[in-house]
């Protein structure tokens, strides 16, 4: 008898383990793990916040014609209605910023993707790394072909850009805002 309840629950935990590991395939993030944090002081900056939220992280920004704003160590920003529709952390930021997920300027791309993962869009060894991320179902999709513009609403693209095999930025675009937002 207690070799049958032994074998019963260890049958029952081996299904608890392939379950749980069908469900990692399947790793939910929110806009905040593809967001900044400061290394300082752990504050973050992310899709979506306020402007004022993020210049009380980044300090006064310098607006350029375009709308972006340039703030130190290599951050631009741009905003929609008052809030975060652009990130851009250039090489400067590699001392000061990581993302909240830990991944930094200077990683090898590879190492980025161990961290965000393997579903992105399509790459060559030369191509950034490009996540296309539904706000909605709060997941990376494997391309960025949504079907009309209320769609397109709920994505935000996410680039690892690098050089010779190293993240050099990192930028967090919401394509449909910045595109009626930002002016030319």
């Amino acid at each position: 008898m207690r070799t049958a309840c032994a074998l019963m629950i260890l049958f029952v935990l081996a299904l608890g383990g392939c379950s749980s590991s069908e469900k990692e395939d399947e790793k939910k993030f929110t806009v905040e793990d593809l967001g900044i944090v400061s290394k300082a002081d752990g504050r973050k900056v992310y899709y979506g916040m306020k402007q004022a939220d993020a210049e009380a992280v980044l300090g006064q920004g310098k607006q350029r014609a375009n709308g972006v704003f340039e703030y130190g160590l290599g951050i631009e920003a741009a905003y929609g209605e008052g809030k975060l529709v652009y990130l851009r952390v250039g090489e400067e930021a590699k001392d000061h910023y990581k993302t909240a997920l830990n991944a930094e300027i200077g990683m090898t791309k590879d190492e980025f993707e161990s961290i965000y993962g393997n579903v992105h869009m399509p790459t060559s060894p030369d191509a950034p790394l490009t996540y296309v991320f539904n706000m909605k179902k709060r997941m990376f999709l494997e391309n960025n072909a949504p079907k009309n513009d209320k769609a397109a609403q709920n994505l935000l693209l996410f680039h690892a850009m690098e050089y010779d095999g190293i993240v050099d930025t990192i930028a967090i675009i919401d394509s449909y805002s910045t595109s009626h937002s930002i002016k030319e």
